[in-house]
């Protein structure tokens, strides 16, 4: 059917008319993904010979422009078509390059704005955005590296937003169509025709995470968890361990529901290597299981465009959440979005086609994501410095997914070969001939990869290389090599380039820098570090060349052997003179002696204020031998059960200084015995006795008399009866 409302603009949007024999015009919308408009005019009408040119521009009734790609000629019989087709005017962005000094290599806590005002200087002020959500900062890295179009693509990844183009002015959302209006599709209604899919291929009930140099989360505190997620993990032995995270995975609540016996998880991963956080991980992990906990479901609508015929109804829009009713397609209501839409705006005959999933559809045609694939394809093979096999075998798996999703038809074109064409997109092909096998995405215009007699041409290889001879990239020195020596970089003799890697492993680098490094042996200079000196912490850890080392504080485990130890305190260690037999020891329990059998003959020990003030002796055979000991206000005693104090020279006696007293508690019954002493060995003695004696014999000269009283007694004879009484003695 003629279409009237079409309009046709040059390369620098002034308009030159009105598509009048354009007709079968199809839009077509993927949700943060490509927007297409297709049509077919004939190549004798006024419409293609005068107003339909390359780069130039149409408009359709929602007033958005789309660029003339591709016009692609047919031949049938002698009805002469050309399909033409155009892409939004917002992937004009990628022919914007970013200019080299604004890459950023690596930036922490970025708003979106920043990002988005950058993009839009690189273009000239040309496009413009508008955000109309709140949008957590974010840490960024390898910003702006190609174009303004894969910039943008990495703000939607980064920061989890969609895109919503009007023309040169994009707006950004967490959510773009109707939430809340949910749009219906019924039986009886506005369904023609549905095909309903739950595929359980990219299950994932345990999700492992990595981040950048493949370091994980284990070790932060399980408070950032969830009470569900803490939950879930607890249930797994040491999953959980003193308030700690133990392991890199969350579990989904469903993990009973979809495990077996045999399978007990569905196991995924989430790499992220621009993020550094954990709590940031632990985020993006938590997003990405929640996105494939539960199958995935998808259908395909024809759906009556009612809103052509009732002004009343309105047209489903791209993002709008929607359900399904089809009883006896087991479609129960089934609340899910709008992630594809292809419209026929201009024809009442034909009707919407609509994708409703609960996941975001991902082909090989969908161009935000499809922009640098291979860097980031790269980018998720390498974690650590290892390459991981099983992004290869995910990789293979979508593949044959995607293929056997695909609806084709087969074409035998005149001039020779096989062509297999998409029915949804017929610019994705692939033809076969006699000279090899070329797939193409923009209808034969480019091929985007080949197999030929001379060799494979692609832009991405995914899966195991096999045997080479040699790989070369670059030209000249300025050239990086893979063959039969090894890797090496800088120079095309392997043997002078400044870096080189041999078959045994021996890496020869002009510099190194290493973020971190596990070194488990060395060879500095035949095993040793010659004329070099150590420094750790600014000064707190030094060895200088000369072998002088100065810690601030440290540990020894083992043994330390020294000639001299100068200054310095030596705390709570255990210090002796040998090993065992005859030794001293010194520790934190005190001072002791040993003999050569191995006891203890003197302690020192710190128990007690006593025992800190004492010195014990034990006998040969370990019994206790005696102390001296100060106690307080007593002075300083000596106890032992056989004291003795001797002098094997009798030149030199024993000497007591100051007053000596023989005394002690009353229970000890203190004496002395064995003395041989002189009346002139004691000072005094003599002059006392001779007093004495001096001073009886004074009384005895003048006469001395006294009584004596008697009790009465008999001294045994009867006759001596009550003798006794008061007597006096005689004079002399």
């Amino acid at each position: 059917m003629p279409n009237p409302t079409l309009q046709v603009f040059d390369k620098n949007l002034k308009r030159t008319g009105t598509l009048i024999d354009a007709y079968n015009i199809e839009r077509r919308r993927r949700l943060n993904s490509d927007y297409e408009l297709s049509f077919l005019v004939p190549m004798t009408s006024e419409d293609y010979l005068e107003k339909i040119q390359i780069k130039g521009h149409v408009r359709d009734e929602r007033g958005q422009y789309y660029v003339i790609n591709t016009r692609q000629r047919q031949r049938d019989k002698k009805k002469l078509t050309a399909q033409i087709t155009c892409t939004h005017v917002m992937f004009k962005l990628n022919d914007y390059k970013v200019p080299y000094d604004e890459y950023i290599d690596e930036a922490y806590g970025i708003h979106m704005s920043t990002l988005l005002n950058k993009i839009s200087a690189w273009t000239g002020g040309r496009f413009t955005f508008q955000i109309h959500d709140t949008f957590d900062m974010w840490d960024i890295k390898d910003f702006g590296r190609t174009t303004a179009l894969a910039a943008l693509n990495q703000v939607i990844n980064t920061y989890k937003a969609e895109i919503r183009p009007d023309n040169f002015v994009i707006h950004i959302h967490k959510k773009i169509g109707s939430q809340n209006d949910r749009y219906e599709y019924r039986t009886k209604k506005n369904i023609i025709s549905d095909s309903y899919k739950d595929d359980s291929t990219n299950l994932v009930t345990r999700m492992y995470a990595h981040m950048k140099d493949g370091r994980t989360w284990v070790g932060m505190s399980a408070d950032n968890l969830t009470a569900e997620e803490r939950s879930l993990l607890q249930s797994v032995p040491g999953a959980i361990a003193d308030g700690k995270v133990m392991v890199n995975y969350l579990l989904s609540p469903y993990v009973n529901y979809w495990g077996s016996d045999s399978v007990p998880f569905f196991d995924g991963e989430n790499v992220q290597q621009d993020i550094e956080d954990p709590v940031e991980l632990l985020k993006s992990t938590r997003e990405e299981l929640r996105k494939k906990e539960m199958p995935e479901i998808e259908m395909e609508i024809t759906a009556a465009d009612l809103h052509k015929i009732d002004r009343d109804e309105r047209p489903p829009d791209l993002g709008d959440a929607a359900s399904a009713y089809d009883p006896k397609m087991e479609m129960d209501r089934i609340a899910m979005r709008i992630v594809e839409l292809t419209e026929y705006p201009y024809s009442i005959d034909q009707h919407s086609k609509v994708t409703l999933a609960n996941f975001a559809l991902k082909d090989d045609i969908d161009l935000i994501a499809d922009l640098e694939r291979s860097r980031k394809v790269m980018d998720n093979l390498l974690s650590g410095g290892r390459i991981r096999t099983e992004v290869f075998e995910a990789a293979a798996k979508q593949a044959i997914v995607d293929i056997n999703n695909s609806k084709t038809e087969l074409i035998y074109p005149p001039e020779g070969g096989i062509l297999a064409r998409e029915k949804n997109n017929p610019n994705n092909q692939v033809r076969l001939t006699a000279a090899g096998v070329g797939i193409s995405t923009d209808g034969w215009q480019t091929i985007r990869s080949a197999i030929t007699a001379r060799g494979v041409v692609a832009e991405t290889i995914i899966g195991q290389l096999g045997s080479f001879v040699s790989m070369l990239i670059g030209s000249g020195n300025n050239i990086t090599q893979i063959n039969t020596n090894g890797i090496a970089a800088g120079h095309a003799n392997f043997g002078s380039a400044p870096f080189r890697v041999d078959m045994q492993g021996n890496v020869v680098a002009n510099r190194l820098t290493a973020n971190s490094a596990n070194i488990y042996s060395s060879n500095f200079m035949n095993g040793a570090i010659v004329g070099s000196s150590i420094n750790v912490g600014n000064g707190m850890f030094t060895v200088s060349s000369g072998g002088h080392m100065v810690a601030q504080s440290g540990e020894f485990i083992g043994s330390i052997r020294a000639s001299t130890f100068d200054g310095g305190t030596i705390t709570g260690a255990l210090i002796r003179t040998a090993a065992s037999g005859r030794r001293i020891e010194q520790d934190a329990g005190g001072m002791r002696t040993y003999d050569s059998s191995g006891r203890n003959r003197i302690t020192i020990g710190t128990g007690s204020d006593s025992g800190v003030a004492a010195i014990v002796f034990y006998g040969t055979y370990g019994g206790y031998a005696g102390e001296i000991n100060a106690y307080q206000n007593n002075g300083l005693t000596i106890f032992s059960d056989n004291l003795i104090i001797g002098s094997n020279n009798t030149a030199n006696p024993i000497s007591f200084q100051g007053a000596a007293t023989f005394a002690g508690p009353a229970r000890f019954n203190s004496f002395v015995s064995g003395l041989s002493l002189a009346i002139g060995d004691i000072a005094g003695l003599r002059s006392e006795l001779n007093s004495l004696r001096d001073a009886i014999d004074r009384k005895s000269d003048r006469g001395h008399t006294h009584t004596v009283t008697l009790p009465t007694h008999n001294h045994g004879r009867t006759e001596n009866q009550n003798w006794g009484g008061t007597f006096p003695t005689s004079s002399a």
